[in-house]
């Protein structure tokens, strides 16, 4: 494949963002705390999240998340906060990239 023939899959410019993230699989997983990984990078629509246990989850999970953008990283980053479910749409050794569905809520920040 040549350099030009890449096409861009993401409908949003990822930033290399680390911030805390809570994760659980949802009303199966009540019994479950949730576990807090990190954002390696943070776009629009998606997250790729390390740092959780991926034995169990699989392309296609559903995933509710909460993350919160501090203050001073809202600069480059439209929204302050976001909760939601989220589609598992790879998993690797270190992480798994998430994609966000319709219904995630953002809080948008005020400059």
């Amino acid at each position: 494949m040549r350099a030009g023939d890449f096409m861009e899959k993401r409908q949003s410019k990822r930033i290399d963002l680390s911030l805390p993230v809570n994760v659980n699989r949802g009303a199966a997983d009540k019994k479950r705390e949730a576990q807090e990984g990190l954002t390696l990078n943070l776009s629009y629509h998606g997250a790729y999240v390390i740092n959780i246990d991926i034995k169990n989850i699989k392309p296609q999970d559903k995933l509710n998340i909460y993350l919160s953008v501090p203050k001073d990283d809202r600069r480059d980053f439209p929204f302050s906060r976001l909760t939601g479910e989220a589609e598992v749409v790879r998993v690797e050794k270190d992480g798994v990239g998430l994609k966000f569905g319709e219904g995630m809520s953002r809080l948008f920040a005020a400059n």
